[in-house]
């Protein structure tokens, strides 16, 4: 497997497994690309680059009752 520091090295590897996976009509093929996208998701999870977030809302809505 791919290894290096660089979390967006990990991204740009998972987009193509993804692009790899939808445009293979091989079930096994797919699922290894799946699979291998997955890895490289998490591998740059663990480098930091992705962080989940939780977002503030937009709009408060105020009810009288």
């Amino acid at each position: 497997m791919f290894s290096t520091d660089n979390a967006a090295d990990y991204l740009e590897r998972a987009e193509m497994h993804e692009q790899l996976a939808d445009a293979t009509g091989d079930e096994q093929a797919r699922k290894m690309h799946q699979s291998m996208a997955e890895a490289y998701r998490r591998k740059a999870a663990d480098a930091g680059v992705i962080r989940m977030v939780q977002p503030e809302p937009i709009i408060t809505l105020h009810v009288a009752a």
